[in-house]
């Protein structure tokens, strides 16, 4: 069943300001995200928790709209192969015995680690399992094969990526009837080759079983520093990105580079 999900919030009971906030957090690792209680319970609408709760859900809500490219190319390899999007540990670290019954972080795909706060204090214990693992979105990278201690903000959820990552993250929209809605960020977390295949389509209709797709496959040369991608299928309706920016998350050498997406190209990002 790949489209797991839960009541965010409770479908009985009124969670506190602050638990309603990382349950929506939690919520932008869940392959199905949404709110839901019985109706003589407070609702989960985001403006009626205190402002603090209210910015911190908008920036929950916003990541899980990056990430909806990401997510939909998931969904693809769901489709085509039984993965599911969202992983215990012990699929990718199965000689692990620590991740066998590990329950409160997991993976979506094979190399975002969600370790979301689950209790009131913004304190938790997170393993990491063996291998380099960077904080979401920065250059900080750490040593696995151990568990760390993380304090977090209300607004900020412990994430982590292996290296040798390609991770694609959309603009922030409103809705998915406005994408693109600008470029592509193509993050890329090194320390090793990496691949991704980036699937669009029209998100409507079942055309995609008629072969109606965009394939991208991006691959990471770790030792040259270069990106190279090439584009199969048909499919080129006005929904599909067609810039892109490149960002390489090393702790030594941080580079960025934006172009345009072709049908194949290679680029070696640009230091700064």
């Amino acid at each position: 069943m790949p489209y797991g999900a839960c009541d965010i919030g409770g479908f009985f009971g009124n969670p506190s300001d602050e638990l309603i906030s990382r349950w929506m957090e939690a919520g932008v690792f869940f392959p199905i995200m949404r709110t839901h209680s019985e109706v003589h319970y407070k609702p989960h609408l985001p403006w009626l928790y205190g402002d603090e709760a209210r910015d911190a859900i908008r920036k929950a809500i916003n990541l899980r709209t990056r990430l909806i490219p990401f997510y939909y190319s998931l969904a693809h390899e769901t489709f085509n192969a039984g993965i599911p999007l969202m992983r215990p540990l012990v699929m990718e670290f199965p000689n692990d015995s620590r991740v066998a019954n590990l329950t409160d972080e997991w993976l979506m795909g094979d190399s975002l680690l969600a370790a979301p706060i689950l209790n009131e204090g913004g304190k938790r214990s997170v393993y990491l399992p063996a291998g380099n693992w960077y904080v979401f979105g920065s250059t900080n990278r750490l040593t696995g094969n151990r568990s760390i201690e993380v304090t977090a903000a209300l607004d900020e959820i412990p994430a982590y990526v292996r290296a040798g990552t390609i991770l694609p993250l959309g603009p922030v929209i409103q809705n998915v009837t406005e994408q693109p809605g600008g470029a592509l960020e193509l993050q890329i977390y090194p320390g090793k080759d990496a691949t991704f295949t980036l699937v669009e389509d029209d998100g409507v209709t079942q055309d995609y079983l008629k072969g109606k797709t965009r394939r991208t496959t991006f691959r990471w040369d770790d030792s040259k520093k270069e990106l190279n991608w090439k584009r199969s299928g048909n499919y080129s309706g006005g929904d599909v990105f067609k810039q892109m920016r490149i960002v390489v998350f090393d702790p030594l050498k941080n580079s960025e580079t934006t172009c345009p997406l072709t049908a194949s190209g290679t680029v070696k990002p640009e230091h700064h």
